[in-house]
């Protein structure tokens, strides 16, 4: 039960890093989109120039967005679901918070729409 625990620990690091890697993802991406129309407010560009270049970063932060929203929602629900079959416990993730959240959501929530 103890290599269990300490896999489930380093599953939830892993959980935690991704998600991170696309919270910081997402911030960078917006924050190009805002330096990119501020330099076309700036320099008196017409926003025919940079079109394709907001365009392009705008499907970016979708996709991050449609990404963060599979980590979160999916990837988080189903260690849970697996957590509890294997009977690990909140202090099995390695905080004292639980992680994933167990025990928030109902078992139907855990079907994928």
């Amino acid at each position: 039960m103890q290599a269990l625990s300490n896999t489930s620990r380093i599953i939830a690091d892993e959980l935690r890093k991704a998600e991170r890697s696309i919270n910081l993802a997402t911030r960078d991406t917006a924050q190009f989109l805002l330096t990119t129309l501020d330099a076309t407010e700036v320099h008196r560009l017409s926003p025919a120039m940079t079109q394709r270049t907001v365009k392009a970063v705008v499907a970016a932060l979708a996709s991050l967005v449609e990404g963060q929203d599979h980590m979160a929602m999916r990837a988080h629900l189903a260690a849970e679901k697996v957590g509890r079959q294997l009977g690990l416990t909140e202090t099995s993730w390695g905080e004292p918070t639980p992680k994933p959240a167990m025990g928030t959501l109902g078992e139907d929530a855990l079907v994928d729409p």
